[in-house]
């Protein structure tokens, strides 16, 4: 499994370039940001990610940890591939992207390439918290300070997570009321889960 080259950029397009390592080329796939600062004929090092399929060998590229992190992180997503991360990716810097999943920014994520209301909230759901170390943020679901004196029951935060997630009082009640009879010992990222799939 190959995690680093080091070598000559040879050639590059917006979303890859040819990486000379002792004379041979390989072609590694990587965000549009990346690609810009890998000038022709500079000697460079990335972090790379192997892809094995049926019929293909693919390289994922990195220029920083960070990337590679949120990369992987996209990745475990249901729906989220290697190719859609790295659309992803291409669509802001990392620490961008990575605080729009934590603060549950669904106009900001539907703006990335490939992403509509589905994914963008799956993003939410699945990455906020695993998220937030990287993007200087609190998730979503963090209780105001208000709230702080008297614990919340699992339905008020379920109710607070779907308002994080857009929708209205209404509809948020209705949603966790059809997850509470889905998933009635469910943690709140399960019932968050039920809810959405209700929609």
């Amino acid at each position: 499994m190959i995690a680093q080259l080091k070598g000559t950029v040879d050639r590059k397009s917006l979303e890859s370039v040819i990486l000379d390592v002792n004379g041979v080329g390989y072609l590694v796939h990587c965000s549009e940001a990346t690609a810009a600062h890998l000038p022709v004929g500079t000697r460079v090092v990335l972090r790379i990610h192997t892809n094995v399929r049926e019929d293909a060998l693919e390289l994922f590229g990195f220029a920083s940890e960070l990337e590679e992190t949120l990369f992987h992180e996209l990745n475990r997503v249901p729906g989220v591939g290697p190719r859609l991360a790295m659309n992803i990716l291409s669509g802001g810097l990392p620490e961008e992207i990575a605080g729009a999943i934590v603060r549950g920014d669904l106009a900001r994520l539907k703006k990335l390439p490939g992403v509509g209301k589905k994914t963008a909230e799956r993003l939410v759901v699945d990455l906020r918290d695993r998220l937030a170390p990287y993007a200087g943020a609190a998730p979503v679901a963090e209780l105001p300070k208000s709230a702080a004196k008297a614990p919340l029951q699992p339905t008020d935060e379920l109710l607070q997570a779907l308002a994080a997630l857009g929708y209205k009082p209404g509809e948020s009640e209705r949603l966790a009321a059809l997850a509470r009879d889905r998933a009635p010992d469910g943690s709140l990222e399960d019932l968050v889960k039920e809810a959405l799939r209700a929609r």
